[in-house]
């Protein structure tokens, strides 16, 4: 077979290796961060904002026991110093670990008010289920403003990789609580 316009046939080839590399390229920006580590008690995921609602953490916080010895009763009262919040997000891109679902609810305890978290659409979360209670809780004052870029994938506010937001939590607090080796 011969080809009896040879530009024609490089520019064509020109073209079609062009297109080839741009959709490899893509590829590769679309890749995410994720790990999976099931014996570390940890969830990490980008969310999207469904609700915030406060609640009030010392209701119901009172206990009654019998005095094993006197029959008197006992009540045992607790005070939880922090403001109450539920919360659901709509779990866009898992992290660390799975969560196998694609809407999640779970409370957050905040000091000093209202979670910052919910001032930003989209959030990297960092969560642990307590089995006992069967809640997931929010790691107190933990998680990472994100934005999606024009290509699809995810950054941290400052231009940060969600991996390089990941491990710096991982590092430094969650090394600091415990959830991960020194």
């Amino acid at each position: 077979m011969t080809f009896k316009n040879t530009n024609h046939t490089y520019t064509v080839l020109g073209i079609l290796l062009l297109l080839m590399s741009c959709k490899s390229n893509q590829k590769l920006e679309k890749s995410e961060f994720q790990q999976n580590d099931d014996s570390v008690n940890l969830y990490a995921f980008i969310g999207e904002k469904i609700a915030v609602k406060e609640f009030d953490p010392n209701e119901n916080n009172t206990e009654i026991e019998i005095d094993s010895i006197t029959g008197d009763t006992i009540r045992k009262a607790s005070y939880v110093m922090d403001y109450g919040f539920k919360n659901k997000y709509k779990v866009v891109q898992n992290v660390f670990n799975d969560l196998k679902t694609d809407t999640i609810e779970f409370m957050a305890y905040d000091h000093s008010g209202r979670p910052r978290f919910e001032n930003y659409d989209y959030v990297l979360l960092y969560l642990s289920l307590n089995k006992e209670k069967g809640y997931f809780y929010h790691q107190k004052y933990q998680f990472d403003p994100v934005l999606k870029t024009k290509n699809g994938t995810w950054k941290g506010s400052h231009g940060e990789s969600i991996e390089k937001l990941f491990n710096e939590k991982k590092k430094g607090v969650f090394t600091a609580r415990g959830l991960f080796d020194k």
